[in-house]
C-alpha cells in the first residue's frame, strides 16, 4: 500500500456487559491488559501514528498511555459524548497528522488479532483498488455481530453491513459478520459526515455507525483466516475463552522451541515468561511476571513462579517463588517458600517446608527441612539442620545474619540476629545463639538436663488424688464442691 498508515483504535465503549469499575481494556489476558495485545498487534505494521479514543467513564487508560507505550507516543483523544463508532472515528480527525493518508480502524478489545492477519487486511485493500476494505469472519453462531450482505454483482464487495438489533430474519441467517476491523482511504471522514447526514442515527441505540460508511464507497470484504481470531471480547466469560486461546498459543510457541508440557492444559504462563530448550514442566505450575528458566530445569509439578529466574539443571517440586534468583543445579522442594530477595547459588539444596526472605545462600549449601531463612548471608557448603529459625525480627527492625563456609547448624536452634557465625563453626542442637561465633568454635545455648527420678510416677498419684477429690465433691453438693476447691487451692 502507498501512503503513510495510522492506526485509530476505539476504545471509549462503556464495557456495560462486562459489569466492572475497570474498564474492560484494562482486564488482563496472560498479564497484559486487552488492550496492550492489541497495540503490540498493530506495532509491526509500523504505523506513521497510533491514536486512542477513549471516553469518560475510561479516564484510567488516557493515565495509562500518557507517557506512550514501549516508546511510541499515543494521541489520546476523548470521545464525549458517546455517539458511536463512526462518531468516535470523527474524534481522530483533528489530531491526523497531514501526511497520513490511509487509516486502519480496529476496536481495542480484540486481544488475538495478530499483526498477519491485519497485514494481510492492508495488502488486501491495496490490491482491491476500493476506497475501503473490511475484515470479516464467518462463524457458526453468529448471534451478537453485525452481518455482511455482499454485492452479488461484485461478491468481493461489501454492499451493507447490518447490525444484529437491525437485520431481518433473512438477514440474521447470513453468517459472514462485521470484525469492525477496517482499511480506509483518508477520505473516510468526509464519508462518515456525509453518512451522518444520510442516515442519521435512527437506529436500535440511536447511535452513528462507522459501518454506515460502506454503503457511500466500494468496500472490499476480506476474510480473516483464524475467524475466532478478530472477535471482541464483551462479558467476562468471552474474557476467559480469550484467554484460554492465548494460553494455547503460547504454550504451541514454546513446545515449537523445545519445551516440554507435561499436561499442558494445566500449565499457566504470562507471555513474557522465557524459557529455554529442554525445559520440562510438570502439571498445574504457573509462571508470571516475565520468570526465565535455563535449559534442562524441571519443575516437576505444582510450580508457582513469579519474576524468577531459575538457571540451568534445578529441579524444583512445589516450589512457590517470587523474585527469586536460583543458580544452576539448584533443588528444591516440596512445599518451599522462596519470597524476594532469594539468591540460591550453584548446587544448593532447600528441602521441604523451608522459607527464605532476603537469603543468599551459597555454592553447594543445604537447607533440608523445616527452616525459616530471612535476611541472612550463608557461606558455601553450609548445613542447616531441621527446625531451625533465624530470627531477624525484634518488634521494630530486621537484622542480618551471617554465616561462614562450611558451618554446620543442629536441628532445631535459633539465631538471633544481629550475629555472625564464622567458618568452620558449629553450633550444637537446640540452642538459642545471641552471639557471634568465632571461626571454628562450637557453640552451646542451652541448660543442663536435669533427670528427676521417679517423678512420673508421683505425678501420676497427685493428678488421681485431685481428680478424686473434684468427684466427691460434685457429689456432695455447691457446698462440698467449694470446701473441695479451696482445700486444693490451699
Amino acid at each position: 500500500m502507498d501512503g503513510r498508515l495510522a492506526v485509530v483504535i476505539l476504545a471509549a465503549g462503556r464495557s456495560t456487559r462486562f459489569k466492572s469499575r475497570t474498564s474492560k481494556l484494562l482486564h488482563e489476558l496472560c498479564g497484559k491488559p486487552v488492550i496492550e495485545w492489541v497495540l503490540d498487534a498493530v506495532a509491526p505494521l509500523d504505523p506513521v501514528q497510533v491514536v486512542l479514543i477513549y471516553g469518560t467513564h475510561s479516564a484510567a487508560l488516557a493515565a495509562r498511555f500518557a507517557e506512550g507505550y514501549r516508546g511510541r507516543s499515543l494521541d489520546l483523544v476523548l470521545q464525549d459524548p458517546p455517539l458511536g463508532t463512526g462518531h468516535a472515528l470523527l474524534q481522530a480527525e483533528p489530531v491526523l497528522r497531514s501526511e497520513i493518508t490511509h487509516v486502519l480502524v480496529l476496536p481495542g478489545d480484540v486481544p488475538q488479532v495478530r499483526a498477519a492477519e491485519l497485514q494481510a487486511l492492508r495488502a488486501a485493500h491495496s490490491q482491491a483498488g476500493s476506497p475501503h476494505a473490511v475484515l470479516t469472519a464467518t462463524l457458526a453462531d453468529p448471534s451478537g455481530y453485525g452481518r455482511v450482505l455482499r454485492d452479488r454483482s461484485h461478491p468481493e464487495r461489501v454492499l451493507r453491513i447490518v447490525e444484529h438489533l437491525e437485520a431481518t430474519p433473512q438477514e440474521l441467517a447470513i453468517q459472514e459478520i462485521n470484525s469492525g476491523i477496517y482499511v480506509f482511504d483518508r477520505s473516510v471522514f468526509a464519508q462518515v459526515r456525509r453518512a451522518a447526514e444520510e442516515f442519521g442515527a435512527e437506529n436500535t441505540k440511536g447511535e452513528y455507525y462507522l459501518p454506515d460508511v460502506v454503503r457511500l464507497a466500494p468496500t472490499a470484504a476480506v476474510s480473516a483466516e483464524e475467524p475466532l481470531e478478530v472477535l471482541g471480547v464483551n462479558d467476562r466469560e468471552q474474557l476467559a475463552q480469550a484467554e484460554a486461546a492465548l494460553q494455547a498459543r503460547l504454550r504451541s510457541h514454546w513446545m515449537r522451541e523445545g519445551v516440554t508440557f507435561r499436561l499442558p492444559e494445566t500449565i499457566y504462563l504470562h507471555h513474557d515468561v522465557e524459557l529455554a530448550t529442554d525445559v520440562e514442566i510438570g502439571p498445574h505450575c504457573v509462571l508470571t511476571n516475565g520468570t526465565r528458566i535455563g535449559t534442562g530445569t524441571q519443575l516437576i509439578q505444582g510450580c508457582y513462579l513469579e519474576g524468577c529466574e531459575i538457571g540451568a539443571n534445578c529441579v524444583l517440586l512445589h516450589v512457590r517463588g517470587t523474585e527469586a534468583v536460583l543458580h544452576d543445579g539448584v533443588r528444591a522442594g516440596p512445599y518451599v517458600n522462596l519470597r524476594p530477595g532469594t539468591i540460591l547459588r550453584e548446587d544448593v539444596k532447600v528441602g521441604n517446608f523451608v522459607e527464605t526472605k532476603k537469603a543468599d545462600v551459597g555454592r553447594g549449601s543445604k537447607l533440608p527441612h523445616l527452616q525459616y531463612i530471612g535476611d541472612a548471608t550463608i557461606g558455601e557448603n553450609v548445613n542447616i539442620g531441621a527446625g531451625t529459625i533465624f530470627c531477624n525480627y525484634d518488634g521494630y527492625t530486621k537484622h542480618h545474619t551471617t554465616l561462614g563456609d562450611n558451618v554446620f547448624i543442629g536441628s532445631n536452634s535459633s539465631l538471633s540476629a544481629p550475629l555472625t557465625i564464622g567458618d568452620d563453626a558449629y553450633v550444637a542442637m537446640a540452642s538459642a545463639i545471641t552471639k557471634d561465633v568465632p571461626p571454628g568454635a562450637l557453640a552451646v545455648a542451652r541448660a543442663r538436663q536435669e533427670n528427676k527420678l521417679g517423678y512420673v510416677k508421683l505425678l501420676r498419684e497427685k493428678i488421681l488424688k485431685r481428680n478424686k477429690r473434684r468427684e466427691d465433691a460434685a457429689k456432695g453438693g455447691a457446698e462440698s464442691a467449694g470446701d473441695a476447691l479451696q482445700d486444693e487451692e490451699a
